[in-house]
């Protein structure tokens, strides 16, 4: 209901546009009309007041005041045309037979013309004007009503693109507002955990023995220690990457090396298609999401059998980090890339995970223009596949 709302006043300036668009061409219409009617009016006018100036010239077949009466209409920009029956009449010192017409003596013979005609005894008196003058004032009033129309559709995308802008902003200011409500929420979630279990601990220390302290409060208090500060830390990155206009250090990186190396840290297997493999990233966060990647294997899988293989295809460098743990339930596939999200809420707890690995993995895959997928491995157990633009590779 709300999409809808949002569309309903561009849609009534849409509709008001068209509405305006109509009115224009209407009047634009009447207005061609009336100057039509006009140089039509105009033209029969003084056809008629030529025709009685030319009256007894003609008659008398006076050449002299005939051609007065041409260079005053040729003067004034219009155009003189004598005929008489089938036969044009026939100026003095003209060779053509049958014609006159004052535009024979000048250029642009081709000129179109509107015309006004009247009698004069035998013959018919025309009196033109070319069609560019008639239309003068119309195709005036026509660019000045294109100019106006323009700078309104100008104005108004303006608008509607400073509307959509508006929007945009107002979407991400609602977004940002939601993960702050949400992580706020969840990172006190998950802190209470494990200050809970530091505070339970130390509530105990003072009466407990030096044995008991030695063997169960102490590695208590150091691992629920150790968990908030990875939880602490990986908050933190979330945060910094979650940060709009968060600067990428970004220069071109061979990801085999750098997925080598992780893969080596961690013990795990590593394979490549290709000797060196090239993408243009911030090589410590992709570092940290192969890292991020192969610590989740490890951990859900409960073994450091894991494997790291680097490949291409036309577009894209892809990481593949595949365990051979248990996999990932169908029904929770879709949300294991959520923050906070745990397959396993009890086996996270024992662990330390804190289901912000992925979130991570992802949220650096997409600053880089790339993403991260998940599939399951065979027999059993999970794939992840993080892929990123190509930028050039090396020979095996």
């Amino acid at each position: 209901m709300s999409r809808t709302r949002e569309w309903i006043a561009p849609t009534i300036a849409a509709c008001a546009f068209a509405v305006a668009l109509l009115v224009f061409a209407l009047v634009l219409a009447q207005y061609y009309r009336s100057v039509a009617e006009w140089a039509r009016a105009d033209l029969d006018a003084r056809a008629k007041i030529t025709a009685s100036a030319l009256a007894e010239p003609l008659r008398t077949l006076d050449y002299r005041a005939i051609a007065d009466v041409a260079a005053r209409i040729k003067a004034d920009g219009l155009r003189l045309r004598i005929v008489a029956g089938r036969a044009f009449f026939i100026s003095e010192g003209d060779s053509r037979s049958g014609f006159f017409d004052t535009n024979l003596y000048g250029k642009g013979n081709g000129l179109r013309c509107w015309w006004g005609v009247a009698e004069s005894g035998d013959f018919q008196v025309g009196v033109g004007r070319p069609s560019a003058a008639v239309m003068r004032p119309f195709f005036g009033a026509l660019a000045a009503v294109a100019l106006a129309g323009l700078v309104g559709v100008l104005a108004m995308g303006f608008v509607f693109f400073a509307m959509y802008r508006q929007r945009v902003k107002i979407r991400e200011l609602a977004r940002l507002e939601k993960f702050r409500r949400d992580f706020v929420a969840d990172v006190s979630h998950e802190i209470r955990t494990p200050l809970t279990g530091i505070l339970g601990a130390a509530d105990f220390l003072d009466d407990a023995s030096p044995e008991v302290v030695r063997t169960s409060l102490a590695p208590l208090i150091k691992k629920e220690s150790k968990r908030l500060v990875v939880l602490v830390q990986q908050i933190l990155d979330l945060a910094r990457l979650e940060r709009e206009g968060d600067v990428l250090n970004l220069a071109k990186t061979d990801v085999v090396e750098l997925s080598h190396e992780v893969a080596d840290k961690y013990g795990a297997s590593f394979r490549s298609e290709a000797d060196a493999l090239y993408v243009v990233c911030d090589a410590q966060l992709v570092s940290q999401a192969i890292a991020n990647l192969v610590e989740n294997a490890i951990r859900h899988s409960g073994s450091k059998d894991i494997s790291v293989e680097c490949g291409r295809d036309a577009k894209r460098v892809w990481l593949a980090v595949e365990d051979h743990g248990v996999g990932v339930p169908t029904e929770q596939v879709a949300r294991i890339f959520e923050r906070f999200h745990r397959v396993d809420p009890a086996r996270a707890a024992e662990t330390g995970g804190a289901g912000l690995g992925l979130a991570i993995v992802r949220r650096i895959a997409r600053l880089h223009g790339g993403d991260v997928t998940y599939s399951p491995a065979r027999p059993h157990g999970s794939r992840f596949t993080l892929s990123l633009p190509f930028a050039g590779c090396g020979t095996r």
